[in-house]
């Protein structure tokens, strides 16, 4: 029988703030950052003419000390299922916005739904757009899902089922977490690359309450045995 296992002693009041701003707020606040509909440098032929292949469905735009940005979110969308439609690809890509409106990419991130997932697709309400250092520079946090199949040709969307990643960038570093659920302790797991552990203190306290609210809120079922903390990822 699957259980959820309790948030670790002296982490309620950390996670029930967590929880607070992820669930309650994160939907909103990144919506903010919804880019005009009528913003000339995110056309049709503008976005194609930058190099975006895959169909878009979400633009997020954001300005800081260092600029101006636009963030596309592209989703191939060719896995067809009764409740929703997943992909076998995604894409997002940021751009800069220049005094002429043209864009200039500065980082793209392409993943792939594995030969064992149902597909894949963007958690765009788990978006985050923040200063979370104080360094006067916007940290995007991207947050995306591998779904498992379930047994009717369909996929499974529980939160102790398949996996996700969540995707910041922080001064031109891409930090990843990935994280395995599955309804057993042991199946569980959550590790990070090396860039995680060299961020400041605050954003990787910020992303480790991320996960904790997210598990709280039953939108995935993360490894807790280390209060949430991501292990390094392995060697290839």
């Amino acid at each position: 029988m699957k259980r959820k296992m309790p948030v670790p002693a002296g982490f309620a009041a950390f996670t029930a703030f967590a929880l607070f701003t992820v669930a309650s707020h994160a939907q909103t606040k990144a919506e903010k950052h919804a880019c005009p509909a009528n913003a000339p440098f995110l056309n049709a032929d503008a976005v194609k003419k930058a190099g975006v292949e895959l169909p878009v469905f979400k633009r997020y735009c954001y300005t800081d000390k260092s600029g101006s940005y636009a963030l596309v979110l592209s989703e191939k969308q060719d896995l067809p299922f009764a409740d929703e439609t997943l992909s076998s690809v995604i894409q997002a890509t940021l751009f800069r916005v220049g005094g002429d409106n043209v864009l200039t990419r500065q980082w793209s991130i392409r993943d792939f739904a594995g030969k064992e997932d149902a597909g894949i697709n963007f958690r765009s309400k788990l978006f985050e757009f923040a200063d979370l250092d104080a360094d006067g520079l916007i940290e995007p946090i991207l947050v995306y899902r591998f779904f498992a199949p379930d047994d009717k040709d369909g996929f499974d969307s529980d939160d102790f089922s398949g996996g996700i990643k969540i995707i910041a960038f922080h001064q031109g570093r891409k930090v990843v977490v990935h994280a395995i659920t599955g309804i057993l302790d042991g199946q569980r797991s959550t590790r990070a690359n090396a860039d995680f552990f060299a961020l400041p203190k605050p954003v990787r306290q910020h992303l480790v309450r991320k996960m904790a609210a997210m598990y709280s809120a039953g939108q995935f079922g993360f490894d807790n045995s280390n209060g949430f903390m991501p292990k390094k990822a392995r060697a290839r």
